[in-house]
């Protein structure tokens, strides 16, 4: 029971990333921009103007940071160093 039970929610989590990862980039892209839109809005900046403009750059800026801090960083290299004045 407990084995069928973990499956099934098992599929419910696959398909939910499944559907996340088909999810339209576009669509997403103007949901975000209307989401940062009513934000600078809100925030008392007139759409048009410089400041509604550094507004709308700022956040976009902010979730770039963030999307880059969800992603693991990882490197490979070689280390050589050379020390002078021994």
């Amino acid at each position: 029971m407990k084995t069928r039970r973990a499956l099934w929610i098992g599929a419910v989590i696959g398909f939910a990333l499944l559907a996340g990862a088909c999810a339209d980039p576009a669509a997403e892209q103007a949901r975000l921009d209307a989401v940062d839109n009513q934000n600078c809005i809100d925030l008392g900046f007139k759409p048009g103007t410089e400041p509604y403009g550094n507004c709308r750059l700022k956040l976009k800026e902010i979730r770039a940071k963030e999307r880059g801090s969800q992603s693991p960083d990882v490197s490979f290299g070689l280390g050589v160093g050379v020390v002078h004045g021994f």
